[in-house]
């Protein structure tokens, strides 16, 4: 069966039921629902061309700056092309759902769905969230019967999206092949606008080896390996001892291999493991430091203190101290989030959850019983917009190149318009999530934490 079978399938079954009487009535309606809709919106401008040519246009090319009345044109102009009537059911139907699947089909295209996005949020409210009582009742079920994260389905869900090509993921991550949010300099450096991508990485992975107060003599347990950037990083910068957990097959044998290009692996070991099945370690006790990049959005809410739990007992009583970094959901839109279904839960990361600031602490404080206390949350959000830009238009530009070859040489049975979907997907997730920080809809924090009395926290400080 192919990639795009579950897609057209329901709505050819639909078209078969209605019947080519009753399909076209089926359309206007879901059309007229949808423009009527779509008129609502205030801020930009949104131009649709329809299949037969017509055009609609929603909002305005300006619009006004409440603080001082005047016209400004920071507002996106956006336009859609439709190319299926099929596209007015889906989103009638299916709202943004619909939009996501009608994009990977090729039913409508839009030179920048990044402004897309952005359009969309600047009149969420406006657009009823982006909801009907149809995509809301099918969300809300998609929700409810969403599994969780147990050690099995961990490992399929981490497998669906880490498990695709070590080549492909290298064909659009910077050469130190960081999967994560970097921090970029601020736009007054003088060495901004020449700074590359992995220069940006290299200071993310620092920040987490500075917060830790990583030392020759620690222990470091890291939660996610990725490909190893960090666990390269730290013992190249402190000479360090690394384990690290993944539940990626393809991403311990890449990651073990850039760790022996490195020359680092007497010191690094690289585990396929859950952390729930990981023992203390008998030879040298409790790890020093703790430290997971971007692996808590694939926890699962039901976990969240059973993490941390698991951290506690992990970490080191004395001193000890842990560094996370996690993409986080805002406290307002946290409810309706965690009981809907959203595209990328459904073909990004199955199996994944956004927690609050607020969800991440107290969980931290549960999990630890209180003995691992917050020393500081850093929002580095807004970095993420100009990184997922990057690999949008590097995964872009290798696709015929590098990545179409490799989803067919890695992948049995894959035909060339699931490898056509395939893009149209990533290209969608990239500029999904691009939009959402960008417009500071979507954090992503760096949360540092250590035991009562980890003096050396205060090691820089003078006292």
């Amino acid at each position: 069966m192919g990639l795009s079978t579950p897609l057209v399938s329901r709505f050819n079954a639909l078209r078969s039921y209605a019947g080519s009487y009753t399909w076209g009535p089926i359309v206007q309606l879901s059309r007229t629902a949808v423009v009527a809709l779509l008129t609502r919106i205030e801020v930009g401008h949104l131009q649709i061309t329809d299949v037969d040519g017509t055009v609609v246009s929603c909002g305005t090319a300006k619009r006004k700056d409440p603080q001082n009345e005047k016209w400004n044109d920071d507002a996106p102009a956006v336009e859609l092309s439709v190319h299926k009537d099929t596209f007015w059911v889906r989103l009638a139907l299916f709202a943004d759902m619909g939009f996501a699947e009608s994009y990977m089909l090729g039913e409508v295209s839009c030179p920048s769905l990044t402004s897309f996005f952005t359009l969309f949020i600047l009149n969420r409210a406006q657009l009823s969230n982006g909801s009907t009582l149809t995509s809301t009742l099918s969300a809300k079920l998609s929700g409810f019967l969403r599994s969780t994260n147990t050690l099995q389905n961990a490992r399929l869900n981490i497998s669906a999206h880490y498990d695709i090509s070590n080549d492909m993921f290298a064909a659009f991550l910077s050469p130190d092949m960081t999967y994560s949010c970097p921090i970029w300099l601020p736009t007054s450096h003088p060495k901004c606008a020449a700074e590359t991508l992995e220069q940006a990485q290299a200071i993310k992975l620092q920040r987490f080896i500075d917060n830790a107060h990583i030392k020759r003599s620690d222990h470091v347990l890291e939660i996610g390996t990725g490909w190893g950037s960090f666990a390269i990083a730290a013992v190249r910068a402190t000479g360090c001892r690394v384990t690290s957990l993944t539940l990626s097959v393809e991403q311990k044998e890449l990651a073990e291999q850039r760790i022996a290009d490195a020359g680092f692996t007497d010191q690094i070991e690289v585990l396929l493991c859950d952390y729930r099945a990981l023992p203390v370690p008998k030879d040298t006790g409790k790890y020093d430091k703790v430290v997971s990049i971007e692996m808590l959005e694939a926890v699962g809410r039901e976990y969240l203190t059973t993490y941390f739990e698991c951290v506690d007992k992990l970490l080191k009583k004395e001193g000890g101290i842990a560094v996370f970094q996690c993409i986080t959901m805002p406290e307002t839109r946290y409810d309706a989030y965690s009981a809907s279904d959203d595209f990328i839960r459904r073909y990004i990361f199955p199996g994944g959850h956004l927690p609050t600031v607020s969800q991440l602490t107290s969980s931290i404080t549960a999990g630890s019983r209180t003995t691992l206390i917050v020393d500081g949350i850093e929002n580095i959000g807004p970095h993420y917009a100009k990184t997922l830009r990057l690999w949008r238009e590097s995964f872009m530009a290798a696709f015929d190149a590098s990545i179409r070859p490799a989803l067919l040489r890695e992948h049995d049975g894959m035909t060339k318009s699931d490898v056509e979907l395939f893009r149209r997907k990533w290209e969608y997730y990239f500029a999904y999530c691009e939009a959402g920080f960008r417009t500071k809809t979507l954090g992503d924090v760096i949360v540092t934490v250590g035991r009562e009395g980890a003096v050396e926290m205060a090691e820089r400080v003078p006292l």
